[in-house]
């Protein structure tokens, strides 16, 4: 602690003036400011008394050097000691001046008492005073002793009161300490909840986040299927209105060949007809054996470029057609054969000639219907082939698209939610 709390009890500072002037006090110290005696003058006379004064000046600045603490009636007390020792110096150093002077004085007395018979009575007055002097020395220094004991008490109940203060302090400390560790115990249970709450809500979000993905993937897969049906569907309904084209091409071809047939026939020879009969049964297994592998052909391409599925549609309808066509050979074969014989019955004379005409324009007229037939079938796998291509292609190129939107909306809510989970922590 500071001297200056308490008040502080500086020893005066004396400021000698060099050619034996009076002696001042430090202007800084304002309490040491003794006012001056007229007609007191040092002297060496007393050094005993001198030296008791400067033993007694120590213990009143150690005394305010401790800076004692204790309640307000210990230091009033204090204060009053203080002043009562303070006078007790100042009454000492104050008679043996006047001692000094009385025996200068008394020495000129003795000096003059040899002339003077009244000496004696001054001889006893200045003993009466000496004596009364030392009683007075006497008394101060008991006054004196007494001080030092109420100083060294003093000083005793400041060095208990100082670790009683210590001691609390310390105790306050170490209640300090552990309510800090309580604290930060508190704080990491809270931060610890904190974190599994988040990661438990971010779980949640991430099992919602697929089951709409999974629903989304779900939908999409039905659209698909139902684009792929639908595309089925169409490709079989042109299929079929080109069969049926062909169909009825084939039946305009045979009405007008037939009508050609009647006409050329009746002009023909009868000697023409069985051969005629031949070569039409041997052209018509050609183009049948031909027609056959064309589509198995055909059915082998699509097989190989379609799906499952167009392919067991195209298949059976495929099928359907050449039982439909088988059977309207057989009706023509039928008609065929009978206007046949009508024909060569009425003309078998004709017929000879006829039938090389005829055979080069059905073989003609076969060849021409089998090469647009041909055509148109590679035509329509071709389109069908190309467009269930670029089909699947852009299917397969918006479903990249999608993935890999989701995918970046799935890192940036993961991002975001790491942030918000790490944010608290920090």
């Amino acid at each position: 602690m500071d001297d200056d709390d308490f008040g502080g009890f500086e020893a005066a500072e004396t400021f000698d003036g060099g050619n034996g002037e009076t002696q001042t006090t430090s202007p800084a110290i304002p309490w040491a400011a003794f006012p001056t005696v007229s007609g007191v003058h040092l002297s060496p006379a007393s050094p005993e008394i001198v030296l008791d004064h400067d033993h007694s000046s120590p213990s009143v600045g150690c005394l305010s050097s401790d800076a004692i603490i204790s309640s307000p009636e210990d230091t009033h007390t204090d204060n009053n000691i203080i002043q009562q020792s303070r006078h007790t110096h100042l009454d000492i150093s104050l008679f043996p001046l006047g001692l000094t002077d009385e025996k200068s004085n008394g020495t000129i007395a003795l000096v003059d008492d040899s002339e003077d018979p009244g000496g004696n009575v001054s001889n006893m007055q200045l003993q009466q005073k000496i004596s009364s002097l030392e009683i007075k020395l006497k008394v101060s220094e008991e006054e004196k002793q007494r001080i030092m004991k109420d100083v060294e008490s003093l000083m005793e109940k400041h060095s208990v009161l100082e670790k009683d203060f210590l001691k609390e302090k310390e105790q306050e400390a170490i209640s300090f300490q552990d309510r800090y560790k309580e604290l930060q115990e508190k704080h990491k249970q809270e931060l610890e909840d904190m974190r599994k709450a988040g990661h438990e809500a971010l779980s949640i979000i991430v099992d919602e986040y697929k089951a709409l993905l999974q629903s989304s993937v779900k939908q999409q897969v039905e659209a698909i299927e139902k684009q792929y049906i639908s595309a089925i569907e169409k490709q079989a309904h042109k299929c079929e209105e080109l069969l049926n084209a062909q169909h009825q091409r084939l039946l305009e071809m045979l009405d007008t060949e037939k009508e050609l047939l009647k006409e050329k026939i009746k002009e023909a020879l009868i000697q023409q007809s069985q051969e005629q009969k031949e070569l039409l049964e041997k052209c018509l297994e050609e183009e049948r054996q031909r027609n056959k592998e064309a589509l198995v052909s055909a059915a082998k391409l699509e097989k190989e470029a379609m799906q499952d599925a167009v392919f067991k549609a195209i298949e059976e309808e495929r099928k359907n057609l050449e039982k439909a066509h088988a059977e309207e050979r057989e009706l023509w074969k039928t008609e065929h054969a009978k206007d046949q014989e009508k024909v060569s019955q009425e003309i078998q004379k004709a017929i000879q000639e006829q039938r090389k005409i005829s055979q080069e324009t059905v073989k003609a007229a076969i060849i021409e219907e089998q090469k647009r037939s041909e055509k148109a079938v590679e035509e329509a796998v071709r389109r069908t082939r190309d467009e269930l291509i670029e089909y699947v292609k852009e299917q397969k190129r918006l479903d990249q698209v999608i993935r890999q939107r989701s995918l970046s909306s799935l890192e940036l809510f993961l991002s975001c939610a790491q942030k918000h989970i790490t944010w608290p922590i920090l």
